[in-house]
């Protein structure tokens, strides 16, 4: 996984994870022959319209903490709001959200909206208690992301689709207004991916590298508009998706994307003198979009980016008139292989389990004991065709589940004599080990 193209196509590496790595490889590129190597491929990712050429556009034009963006998002405090009303209906609360509110209420929590909307629209960093209550909401936005993961119908493949986007930028923006609360105004200081893991003189060359490849010739414009305008890679995705949709731009991901940066460089609000189709027009709208008779009115900002975005974040065509292809839930498992709620409700889906390796993904790549605990005491998750990975996956697994648990899947009902040698050998647990080579000095 060394070669740009790959690297910025992985979708199992977060944004931050993709760029650095790339940035990695594009210090360490010399001799003009291997850049040529490494870079065309990535090049005809971006001429493409394939999701990886996304995905590679998404990582290039990765914007790290821009703090004026993060507060303007929540200068309002909108889910520390939800969750005191809540509170003040005596709805149940989790153990971290009562702390949240307990320290809530020691702030004057409108004094600290007024700061936060004051600080964005002056460009200074904000006070101290402003900052605490980013924490706060970062907290409660945090518990609305569990209460949606918990009430989500996990039968409903349609729901499952919808919400995944959502709780992932949630859980982004959670994470972003905690580094704001803790690094406080050494953030201040817009920080553009490239720039953020090459400095000024690195990032300099990378320039003049990619000026070598005629179809990449206006990268250096479009990336000097976004270290102004500082889109995030969701409201890329989200352009994207209008772009697509309505054919807007030049062919190819960057095309389509350096129209936007331009008309956003000329106006705060985008207007295209365009006339979508009746389905497409409702969607938009209530995408927060202004459909007029003359075109549309766009404002980034404030668009709902989900409707715009499919399950993996990324753009979607919305006009076709056609249903939406399936998900990729192994992706969607991939990316959310943290949130145990999410994936013990995915996992209590038919239609999700009976799709091949999916179960067995999830144990190779999680190391959480209570959803590793029902795959290996629910038959239907470790039985059948789709699942004959999985119990070796198990008996593989670093997580240390109870041997009472893993005790049955040592025999050769369950997994081959040649893969039980093999786990004797190189299992991670030596007791798991131990177990499996008793046994197989019995057979």
């Amino acid at each position: 996984m060394n070669e740009p193209a790959l690297v910025a196509a992985e979708p199992t590496l977060s944004e931050s994870e993709r760029c650095e790595r790339l940035c990695e490889i594009f210090k360490n590129i010399e001799m003009p022959t291997l850049r040529e190597r490494l870079l065309s491929p990535l090049v005809t990712l971006l001429e493409g319209q394939s999701p990886e050429g996304e995905l590679a556009l998404r990582t290039l034009f990765f914007v790290g903490t821009t703090w004026k963006n993060h507060i303007a998002r929540v200068a309002d405090l909108p889910s520390l709001r939800r969750v005191l009303l809540r509170s003040q209906h005596g709805m149940s609360l989790t153990e971290p959200t009562q702390l949240a509110l307990e320290s809530a209420a020691r702030l004057d929590l409108e004094r600290c909206r007024s700061e936060l909307s004051e600080a964005v629209k002056i460009g200074r960093f904000p006070e101290e208690d402003a900052v605490l209550a980013l924490s706060l909401e970062a907290a409660a936005l945090r518990a609305r992301t569990h209460a949606l993961a918990e009430t989500a119908d996990p039968y409903s493949m349609r729901t499952m689709a919808r919400l995944l986007p959502r709780l992932r930028i949630y859980d982004e923006l959670a994470d972003r207004l905690d580094l704001l609360s803790r690094e406080g105004s050494r953030v201040a200081t817009p920080d553009l991916g490239l720039c953020h893991f090459l400095d000024e003189k690195e990032f300099s060359r990378f320039l003049q590298i990619l000026a070598n490849f005629p179809a990449m010739a206006g990268i250096a414009r479009s990336l000097e508009l976004q270290r102004r305008i500082q889109w995030e890679p969701h409201q890329i995705s989200a352009m994207l998706s209008i772009s697509r949709n309505l054919e807007l731009g030049a062919p190819g991901w960057l095309g389509q994307l350096s129209f936007w940066l331009e008309q956003r460089a000329a106006a705060p609000t985008l207007k295209i003198a365009v006339r979508p189709q009746p389905q497409l027009r409702e969607l938009l709208r209530r995408a927060g979009v202004t459909v007029l008779p003359s075109g549309l009115e766009i404002d980034p900002e404030h668009l709902d980016l989900p409707l715009l975005l499919n399950a993996e974040t990324l753009s979607t065509s919305l006009s076709n008139g056609k249903r939406p292809p399936p998900p990729d839930w192994k992706g969607l498992v991939l990316c959310n292989i943290t949130r145990e709620t999410l994936l013990l409700s995915l996992l209590n889906n038919p239609k999700v389990v009976r799709i091949p390796g999916l179960v067995e993904t999830v144990v190779v790549n999680c190391r959480s004991s209570q959803v590793l605990s029902v795959i290996a005491q629910k038959r239907e998750l470790h039985t059948g065709h789709q699942n004959h990975g999985v119990p070796a996956a198990l008996l593989r697994s670093r997580t240390k589940l109870p041997l009472t648990l893993l005790r049955r899947f040592i025999h050769v009902r369950f997994v081959s004599r040649s893969d039980l040698k093999d786990i004797a050998a190189r299992a991670p647990r030596p007791e798991v080990a131990k177990e499996v080579a008793a046994y197989l000095a019995t057979i």
